[in-house]
Parts: C-alpha cells; sequence; structure tokens
C-alpha cells in the first residue's frame, strides 16, 4: 500500500522584528566564527588550555579564581551561578562559581575569555561602587584599582551576547578537538598509555 505524501504545512508567518533579530544573530555569529579562526587556537582538551592564546593575544595575564558565590556582596546575586571578570591594571582575572559542574564552570569561563577577547570596557558603576574588596576575595584590592568589571547577568546586551556566543564557540572548539584526538590512531595510542 502506497503512503498518502503529506502536503507541507505552511509555516505561520514571522513577525519581521523575530526574523531580523535572527539575521542579526546569524551575522553575529558568522562574525565571531571569522574573528575566532584568525586567532588560530590550538587543539585543547580543556578552556584552560587556551589561556596562553588569550593572553597572547590581550599581552596580559589571566588568573582564574574559582569562588564560592554565596561569599560575593549583596550587589552580585549568589542565586545564579556566574562569572566575573575584573581587569587591573596589570592583570585580567577571572572568577567563576566553584560550587557548580566542571561543564558549566568551563562555560562561565569561556563567556569571560569572550569578554576579553572582545575588549568590552563596560564598567557597571553601581556594582562596582558596592563591591568594595570584593566580598573578602580581594583584600588588597579597592574599587578604585579595578579598571573594569564586568558581571555575567543580563544577556539582552549586545556586548554580553556576544561573550556568550564566543564562549560557546570556545566549547565547540575544545569539543572537536577531543573528537579529533579520538579519531586520530596515533593519540588513541598515546592515550590508553596514559590510563
Amino acid at each position: 500500500m502506497w503512503k498518502r505524501k503529506r502536503r507541507a504545512t505552511p509555516a505561520p508567518p514571522t513577525d519581521s522584528v523575530e526574523s531580523k533579530g535572527r539575521a542579526d544573530q546569524a551575522e553575529t555569529h558568522k562574525r565571531i566564527r571569522v574573528f575566532l579562526d584568525g586567532l588560530e587556537l590550538p587543539p585543547a582538551a580543556d578552556i584552560r588550555d587556551l589561556l596562553p592564546v588569550v593572553e597572547a593575544y590581550t599581552g596580559r595575564p589571566i588568573q582564574l579564581i574559582p569562588t564560592d558565590p554565596a561569599a560575593l556582596p549583596e550587589g552580585i546575586d549568589a542565586q545564579s551561578p556566574c562569572g566575573l571578570w575584573l581587569a587591573t591594571a596589570h592583570a585580567d582575572h577571572i572568577y567563576y562559581d566553584r560550587t557548580t559542574s566542571r561543564a558549566h564552570a568551563d562555560g562561565i569561563i569561556g563567556h569571560e575569555l569572550g569578554h576579553l577577547l572582545r575588549r568590552h570596557h563596560k564598567v557597571d558603576e553601581g556594582l562596582l561602587a558596592g563591591v568594595g574588596t570584593l566580598g573578602g576575595l580581594l583584600p588588597d584590592m579597592t574599587p578604585g584599582l579595578i579598571k573594569m568589571l564586568l558581571g555575567r547577568s543580563h544577556y539582552a546586551e549586545p556586548d554580553e551576547a556576544e561573550a556568550e556566543t564566543i564562549g560557546s564557540l570556545l566549547l565547540e572548539h575544545i569539543h572537536s578537538s577531543r573528537a579529533d584526538l579520538h579519531r586520530d590512531p596515533i593519540s588513541r595510542t598515546l592515550l590508553r598509555r596514559q590510563r
């Protein structure tokens, strides 16, 4: 018996604002992919393997600092796992939630690396005024020494959306690097020897 061909259901009309938003997202994604391709990222097994590339690009050392969100001051929402990029005169500090999974922490770090790579320079003055020593996390640092403070929270803002896209593409790069390692017979042999 022949199956009856189903007629394609016509797509509902899309709102022009919504379709423009998708087109903008696609363009941003394409632009960021070209930017990351230009960095010639090496194969990486972990987000931390990409830190030297970012440091070389920015010319600044990066410190990753695992943090307990409960220790953050009231101005930062401790209920949502988050990351924070703090730039001082000499280094970039990335704070991330140490209580979350490794995969989620890598996503947070990737997002903050996105801010670093795109050199986002927005200062959240309200947050900066209330951080003091960032809940004791930075006892030797005052807001006067902080050049930049970015919290991971408002994804609708263009810089946040761009950083989130970069973070996702960095994780995609790591995932594809791992897949390539497992396909390569020499790498498989070396990995077996390490077990």
